[in-house]
């Protein structure tokens, strides 16, 4: 099998300055709007995540506080826990994107550009900024428990040819966003849905977002390691983003 270094057509002593460029024109060359791969532009996405390790920080990095795991309950009671049965709920609307994969139906019902966050959050933000948004619906249809992590996770790709990572700006507001809708990481039991937030970390306002990306991990037995690896891709054309360009709720 290829090595990472390989996929990109470098040596393994290239500097990460090297790795960027490669990933750039590869990304162009092997783009499926450009007639390539779905497959290759995939894994030249994944030799570039592991050689450069572009994700979102640990959780004593964020850069807005710590990620919480599971339920979200605070105290004063007026959210419950962020999973539900989706039989209770009605299927994303026609203008969702859903790719369905051995594991997850995965629905991106919202990608909203230039999103104010002090729209999203009940009250003020610590941080006063427009960020790009991705709402998704998670439906596990595996027979297993499934860790969501989408700011770690999700990227969101733009034609610049860049990868822009997921963030946990709000993750310390997590308990005020809009009812039902989650921006921490959360265990998917068998069967359960969720409503995702993901925000992207600062994209430049000329850069427009092509291709948005979940990858999904799964455990082996033991919870000690990684046994498959899956991934939703859902590309961006201009009438899917006009149609996409707006709040999944009333607010």
């Amino acid at each position: 099998m290829e090595s990472h270094y390989e996929v990109l057509g470098l040596s393994p002593d290239a500097e990460e300055a090297a790795v960027r460029r490669a990933y750039r024109e590869l990304l162009t060359d092997h783009h499926p709007d450009q007639g390539g791969s779905r497959e290759r532009f995939l894994r030249i996405k994944t030799a570039y995540e592991e050689l450069v390790d572009e994700r979102a920080p640990a959780a004593h990095e964020t850069d807005g506080g710590a990620v919480p795991a599971g339920d979200i309950e605070p105290p004063d009671g007026r959210r419950a826990g962020p999973t539900y049965d989706p039989a209770d709920r009605d299927p994303p609307g026609d203008h969702a994107l859903t790719v369905s994969g051995h594991y997850l139906t995965l629905s991106l019902s919202g990608l909203v550009h230039d999103l104010d966050l002090d729209r999203l959050v009940d009250g003020q933000v610590n941080v006063a900024t427009e960020r790009t948004v991705a709402f998704f619906e998670v439906h596990n249809t595996s027979s297993r428990t499934l860790h969501w992590d989408g700011n770690a996770n999700a990227s969101f790709v733009g034609d610049d040819g860049f990868l822009y990572e997921g963030s946990s700006i709000v993750a310390p507001h997590a308990d005020r966003l809009p009812r039902r809708w989650c921006g921490t990481d959360v265990d998917l039991r068998p069967g359960r849905g969720l409503s995702a937030v993901v925000i992207a970390t600062d994209i430049p306002a000329d850069v427009t977002v092509r291709e948005v990306i979940y990858t999904q991990h799964v455990p082996d037995s033991d919870g000690t390691g990684v046994e498959d690896t899956e991934r939703y891709l859902f590309e961006i054309e201009p009438l899917v983003r006009e149609r996409l360009d707006r709040l999944p709720f009333d607010r």
